[in-house]
């Protein structure tokens, strides 16, 4: 591991320190919900942790690229002993190789101190010193000066995702009336994955989902392995079979839009929405979105809501003719070593 000590970047009100578990969750928590309401508890940062490797395997494969896990955390910490500063970097060993992801972020009472330069430094030391060929991180739209301050410290912006809501009491039904019934007409079936369950759905519903994401600008790389994917795509705590609408031609599955409960009492968010190339421009992206509006309404929520990226402009179109609005989102930013 590459040495706090070694960090570039010095700041005079805080001092860099290793992460101390679990004595740092609490104040912690407080950190991240202070910057992004919502974000984590105590209690979420431990479970995180629990279910990660607690022991590096990092190396380089025959092309010289990084692999394996790996990851380091640091806190910035006044001599008065509080939080005002956090930032990691870490390698999952399912991403393509050379990467290293990071975040980081800092107290608003003390930026433009050097605390942020400080842990960028460290971050950037660490993937360095191993070697990795990218590093990645994001920075809110919303924190004013946040990408001149990556870029100019060597970042680039790779992506703009906002998010994206929908009121949905005053969502215009009657306007779609008849809408899924004439992409069912043109040969195209919807089912939900509670009708048709199970682990060949699944896998089908994965080989969808690396399809489709391949031209989707607001993905960063390769999907993760299936067993991976799964735990990500289909959490147990948020997901369920019957808000999962696949668009099928045959037996193929040609499209797909899911949403996730929250954490806010009727609000539900859409996690994924794509459709083979070759069947985009016949309404199925559309109708499947207003299959999960009306899941919705049956459910009572109030707001839906949903994320996308700048450049994707057929997705836009859609999302902005139901009546989603725009609000604030995050900049996707990378810095290339090699």
């Amino acid at each position: 591991m590459v040495s706090i000590n070694k960090s570039s970047a010095v700041s005079s009100i805080a001092k860099l320190r290793e992460i101390k578990i679990p004595e740092d969750y609490e104040q912690l928590a407080i950190l991240l919900n202070l910057i992004e309401p919502g974000t984590a508890t105590a209690q979420s940062l431990e479970e995180e942790d629990r279910q990660i490797p607690t022991s590096s395997t990092l190396k380089l494969n025959e092309n010289g690229l990084l692999v394996g896990f790996g990851r380091t955390r640091v806190i910035a910490e006044t001599e008065e002993g509080q939080i005002i500063g956090y930032g990691a970097a870490f390698r999952a060993p399912w991403v393509d190789p050379g990467q290293v992801g990071s975040e980081f972020c800092v107290h608003p009472d003390y930026r433009g101190q050097g605390v942020g330069e400080m842990i960028l430094s460290h971050i950037n030391n660490w993937a360095n010193g191993h070697q990795a060929s990218v590093l990645s991180s994001i920075v809110m739209d919303w924190i004013d000066g946040s990408l001149p301050f990556v870029q100019k410290r060597g970042f680039v912006l790779d992506a703009h995702v906002f998010e994206l809501e929908l009121d949905v009491n005053q969502f215009d039904a009657p306007k779609y009336a008849g809408f899924v019934d004439q992409v069912i007409s043109s040969g195209i079936q919807f089912v939900t994955l509670a009708e048709q369950p199970g682990e060949e759905s699944e896998h089908k519903l994965y080989e969808l989902s690396v399809e489709t994401s391949k031209d989707n600008p607001g993905q960063f790389g390769s999907l993760p392995p299936f067993e991976q994917w799964r735990k990500e795509f289909l959490p147990e705590v948020t997901s369920r079979n019957d808000w999962v609408f696949i668009a099928v031609e045959g037996d193929r599955f040609v499209g797909v839009s899911q949403l996730y409960s929250t954490e806010n009492a009727g609000v539900i968010y859409t996690n994924y929405t794509g459709v083979r190339k070759e069947y985009r421009g016949r309404g199925i992206a559309k109708a499947l979105k207003l299959l999960s509006i009306q899941a919705a309404i049956n459910e009572g929520a109030h707001t839906m809501t949903t994320d996308s990226e700048k450049n994707n402009a057929p997705m836009q179109h859609i999302n902005r003719s139901l009546g989603y609005r725009p609000g604030k989102g995050h900049y996707r930013i990378l810095k290339q070593f090699k």
